[in-house]
């Protein structure tokens, strides 16, 4: 505190302004050490000084390397989505997808029957703890495939729900261009959209579908993929 009251005394700054000279500041910094440690990687980089907290994820994908902004983790039960991890940082899906499903259990008050998820999901610490509550994961077995193991593969189809709802979020109703400044308010517009996705489902539904929905507990599934 005592060091922004002698930038304040010294530099006709406003507070905001200061604020960008910290980050500027710490920009120099982290170059440095790269330049100085001959690496391409340093902990929590700034890419964008209006935005400290966004940071540079590698997501291999064809043409997009590298994704900016926040990364999701979401589940999808009956056609609804539920937001259950957002992050500014990288992080394993795979270690995540148990709260994921802990989650199912303090929203439905029981666990799903089954879980069709992502590869890097299915891996085998995951695979011995689903079957603890005796889940049913749809997934590519481990090692060597066997002709029984094909009955619990996720067919496209099957993985077409959950892709179809970040494409509706992204194009429709701009998930994919969070323009908000603040790192708080970007979690909410990400937030707010998860529930619009939400509320156009539910004007699909009539009472009836409604009432079938109640009574169609039996069917649990959860979906899982990451963004």
């Amino acid at each position: 505190m005592q060091c922004y009251q002698n930038h304040q005394l010294n530099h006709p700054l406003k507070k905001r302004e200061l604020e960008y000279v910290e980050v500027m500041q710490l920009v120099y910094e982290q170059q440095n050490a790269m330049h100085t440690q001959k690496t391409n990687s340093v902990a929590e980089r700034i890419v964008n000084l209006h935005q400290r907290y966004v940071r540079p994820i590698v997501r291999g994908k064809d043409g997009k390397k590298v994704e900016f902004g926040s990364k999701l983790q979401v589940s999808l039960v009956n056609g609804f989505a539920y937001l259950d991890k957002l992050s500014w940082d990288n992080f394993n899906e795979g270690k995540w997808l148990m709260d994921s499903v802990e989650k199912y259990k303090q929203r439905f008050g029981y666990y799903p029957e089954e879980v069709l998820a992502d590869q890097i999901y299915c891996n085998r610490e995951n695979r011995q703890k689903l079957k603890l509550p005796n889940i049913k994961l749809h997934a590519k077995s481990l090692g060597r495939p066997k002709k029984e193991a094909q009955s619990i593969l996720v067919s496209p189809g099957e993985r077409n729900p959950i892709e179809g709802k970040f494409g509706q979020a992204k194009v429709g109703y701009g998930l994919a261009n969070i323009s908000a400044k603040l790192k708080t308010t970007s979690q909410s517009w990400i937030a707010s959209i998860i529930l619009v996705l939400n509320l156009v489902n539910l004007t699909r539904l009539n009472v009836l579908e409604l009432c079938q929905i109640i009574y169609r507990l039996y069917d649990r599934k959860l979906l899982m993929l990451s963004c």
